[in-house]
């Protein structure tokens, strides 16, 4: 006959709960969906999105990339992936523009943002003013984008006076 400790089976079965549970939060753990980035292939796509975006007083990004662009891919692979950065685009309209192909319509919409250089992000506010002083040229790692996403001009403007009051 066998004895067995009713402590060290306690233990043990207490052990084995806990990694149980452990296991099940740990892979229960919200983690944020990838974002997706609506395409645009033209200056009229562009206006398209833009009209949408603001008529739902939604900030814009836009990311003007090239397939072959080293630092394009790193952007795509590092920094949109990261946790609180998905949090922080998923307030905004998200647009990208492969212009890896060089075309006419590529070089309309390149000469139309003044985009010279891979990756560029651009933005427009709520209201789809364009905001140039928020462009972003090369790489940004995901603390600093992070960052750079909070800024008040992706907010809403607050409402006046006049428009609070309906009497």
């Amino acid at each position: 006959m066998i004895t067995i400790n009713k402590k060290a089976s306690f233990i043990s079965i207490l052990v084995t709960l806990t990694m149980i549970v452990s296991v099940y939060f740990l892979l229960a753990k919200k983690t944020p969906t990838a974002l997706k980035f609506t395409p645009v292939n033209s200056i009229s796509e562009l206006q398209h999105a833009l009209s949408i975006a603001a008529k739902q007083q939604r900030p814009v990004i836009l990311d003007v990339y090239a397939a072959w662009c080293t630092p394009c891919v790193a952007l795509s692979q590092q920094t949109f992936p990261a946790g609180n950065v998905i949090l922080q685009l998923n307030n905004f309209t998200r647009l990208k523009a492969d212009v890896t192909a060089n075309s006419a319509a590529d070089i309309a919409l390149m000469q139309y943002l003044n985009v010279i250089g891979f990756p560029s992000l651009l933005f427009w506010d709520p209201q789809g003013h364009p905001l140039p002083q928020a462009r972003i040229s090369g790489f940004i790692n995901a603390d600093n984008f992070s960052d750079h996403l909070q800024q008040p001009m992706f907010s809403i403007a607050p409402r006046s006076i006049s428009q609070t009051n309906t009497k």
